[in-house]
């Protein structure tokens, strides 16, 4: 049952689903007819483009953004709240800084009001709320990025192999000026596909590289993406929101709005590549158009919900759509717990208040534990541990499967998880010298809740067959000597061992935040880790009156030496908001107000 949940909200169907249901818009993205004039099709031999490839891809993506990197974000109609008002909820999920990412301002001129966060010196509020409606976003995880091996004529990158001829190549010159050295020039070949950025001067971290591979991605073309935020604070019901998301091109993102006149809305937002499947999983030839982008989603056509009969939506960076109804292929890195226990808890709430969705926003239970821990429990025989290790079964056993800061339980089930998955993998990926990592924790949980013989719990090192009770039993033990070290070090508590902390951008640690006791996971909604999370809490009710709450790791100020640099983080670290102040014109003298600085023409 628990399978058929997670593939459930997976594919974006079940009660748990939170984009598409019955109650599409319209355009009815989860049906199979499509508004291209013919769905991708893979070109013969496509498979063997992959699976023949003998040689190792030798580069590896560098500064690549955290996978987790993500958000929540829903809405609730004014039927299941108290105050008979919609209410809007966002928590963009990103690496922690000091300064701050984000700036929390008021926007107010004859046009539009709005209050929010934005980015120091963009040009209008990002997420956020004006007189009319609230705005947010999440990351769709959608992937508008692939690479295509060129095959140049030689080293002088002149000419390229494309479509049966030999095709000429575009050069882009990047002059650098270097401090007491000569002027350094950078030259970037650029193909039909787009520029070379892997090549023998530069394998991305590796030592050697022989090949050549192009980028092919979305944010390289034009477009005039702050231009949503600039409408969305001008917004002032539906029509203007969906107006607004349509300058947003690059990259995907749940775009989610509420309004005071009671409609609330969501929409996988973007211009998306309509792939064949599984195009651009792999590293594609780029001899052959065949490969290349063959067309983008229709905009009608991305997944969105409007006024759904069930009263709310929301994202958490899950699969979007039924992918056997959904015509294309939705290529990305996504994640289903935490949008799958937002949905559980709005499904059972009824009289929502804002207390409701501050709980819910700080909420630490973690549901891939709830599936994982029957497996563990129930494969470890309690007689054949020893006292110390006996005592670390039953806190496992009785944890209440919340990720508090001072409990231990939850760091004893990630070593223990993390033990089971080095036993499981590491036989089977030793030696291979692969860049890359071990799959998806979601991946060995399925195989074994699947098949209690799953075929990876051998290893392959050994003659004899080991079995999954061997396995947990054998990563239990080895995980309760590092919580037996741990403990005797006072470090076992959750709090400590995920050692939060909010680093300056210089790294220097007296302009940072270091050792920060604060409860949340990467799997809970509360998705906290120890350099990435909540950046910025808002909860917006959209009454007569606009009542509203908002928290962030950061301060006003971005001098270290400001009682204002990092005021917020003790209240964020706690689960506590401060109330979101949108004043009018006529509380200029209000007691709350620190300074007026007034600029006159000269």
């Amino acid at each position: 049952a628990d399978l058929k949940k997670l593939s459930a909200v997976a594919s974006g169907s079940g009660k748990d689903a939170s984009l598409l249901n019955k109650k599409t818009q319209s355009t009815a993205p989860g049906n199979a007819k499509s508004g291209l004039k013919t769905i991708p099709q893979p070109p013969a031999g496509s498979d063997s483009a992959y699976l023949l490839i003998k040689d190792t891809v030798q580069v590896r993506e560098i500064s690549k953004p955290d996978k987790d990197n993500g958000s929540n974000n829903w809405a609730v109609s004014g039927k299941r709240t108290k105050s008979g008002a919609p209410i809007l909820c966002n928590d963009p999920h990103l690496g922690l800084n000091l300064p701050s990412l984000w700036y929390e301002m008021q926007l107010s001129c004859p046009s539009f009001n709005a209050y929010g966060a934005s980015f120091p010196g963009a040009p209008g509020i990002i997420i956020g709320f004006n007189d009319s409606c609230a705005f947010g976003f999440t990351n769709a995880m959608r992937d508008v990025r692939d690479y295509y091996e060129i095959k140049f004529k030689d080293d002088s990158r002149q000419q390229y192999w494309y479509n049966g001829q030999w095709t000429n190549t575009d050069f882009r010159y990047e002059h650098i000026l270097l401090k007491d050295s000569a002027e350094y020039i950078d030259t970037v070949a650029y193909t039909v596909f787009g520029p070379v950025m892997y090549d023998k001067s530069f394998s991305g971290g590796r030592q050697t590289n022989n090949k050549y591979y192009a980028v092919r991605w979305k944010a390289h073309d034009a477009g005039n993406e702050l231009m949503i935020f600039n409408a969305l604070d001008h917004a002032k019901n539906y029509s203007d929101y969906q107006a607004a998301i349509k300058y947003l091109h690059t990259p995907g993102q749940n775009a989610i709005f509420a309004s005071k006149s009671g409609d609330i809305a969501i929409c996988d937002q973007g211009e998306f590549p309509a792939k064949w499947f599984r195009q651009g999983d792999f590293v594609m030839p780029g001899t052959d158009s065949a490969y290349a982008w063959q067309g983008m989603i229709p905009q009608a056509e991305n997944p969105g919900m409007y006024n759904p009969e069930r009263g709310y939506v929301s994202s958490a960076n899950q699969f979007p759509v039924d992918p056997f109804s959904y015509p294309y292929y939705l290529s990305g890195d996504f994640l289903n717990y935490r949008g799958m226990m937002i949905n559980r808890y709005l499904s059972q709430l009824k009289d929502i208040s804002i207390s409701d969705m501050m709980k819910l926003q700080t909420d630490n239970y973690n549901l891939f534990a709830e599936m994982a821990r029957p497996v563990l429990l129930k494969n470890i025989n309690p007689s054949e541990l020893d006292a110390s290790e006996k005592k670390y079964y039953d806190l496992l056993r009785e944890w209440d499967l919340r990720y508090e800061a001072d409990s231990k339980a939850p760091s004893i089930f990630n070593i223990v998880w993390d033990s089971l998955t080095a036993i499981v993998w590491n036989d089977d990926l030793a030696g291979d010298n692969l860049p890359g990592f071990y799959p998806h924790e979601s991946t060995l949980l399925e195989g074994i809740l699947r098949d209690t013989a799953y075929e990876f719990l051998d290893d392959i090192r050994t003659p004899e067959k080991e079995t999954l009770q061997q396995d947990v039993l054998l990563a239990f033990k080895k995980g309760a000597a590092t919580c037996k070290q741990l403990e005797s070090d006072g470090a076992l508590d959750w709090g400590k061992m995920k050692g939060t902390h909010i680093e300056h951008l210089a790294e220097l640690d007296p302009f940072s935040r270091l050792n920060i006791m604060n409860s949340g996971g990467k799997y809970e909604i509360n998705a906290m880790k120890s350099n990435h999370g909540p950046s910025w809490g808002m909860i917006v009710q959209l009454t007569a009156s606009t009542e509203a709450y908002g928290i962030y790791p950061g301060g006003q100020s971005g001098n270290p030496g400001s009682p204002y640099y990092d005021n917020f983080i003790d209240n964020w670290a706690n689960g506590k908001y401060y109330p979101l102040w949108m004043m009018t014109k006529e509380e200029e003298t209000d007691k709350k107000v620190k300074a007026i600085i007034r600029a006159t023409p000269l």
